[in-house]
């Protein structure tokens, strides 16, 4: 994200370049609780960062609502307890984008529960 200081590019060229309108990186700016996993990614690759980590988070995110169908209901509460999510928001996520808030929030909770 701190590229984005330094970049030259105007809310509009930025857009351009990731895939998204200038209003919508404008509101990303101001609201940085907005930007998504996928916008994350491509940002990355336009700014010639290594996007690993992205793709990586992105594997274990669609498995994770599998693995979670293969344990026992307690077990699968009590993971859905520590994340903050239930199986089916996990899928919904995977289906549509992830909102990186959600992503902190989930790692958040679970620094909270070692």
């Amino acid at each position: 994200m701190w590229r984005l200081r330094e970049c030259s590019l105007n809310d509009e060229q930025l857009g351009i370049a990731v895939g998204l309108s200038g209003n919508a990186i404008r509101n990303r700016r101001t609201k940085p609780d907005l930007w998504k996993l996928s916008d994350v990614e491509r940002l990355a690759i336009h700014f010639t960062l290594p996007a690993t980590a992205c793709i990586q988070l992105q594997k274990v995110l669609h498995e994770l609502p599998d693995n979670l169908k293969n344990l026992s209901p307690e077990e699968r509460r009590r993971i859905e307890r520590q994340l903050l999510f239930k199986k089916t928001q996990l899928e919904s996520y995977n289906k549509s984008d992830w909102p990186v808030r959600y992503l902190l929030k989930m790692n958040q909770a679970l620094l909270n529960n070692k």
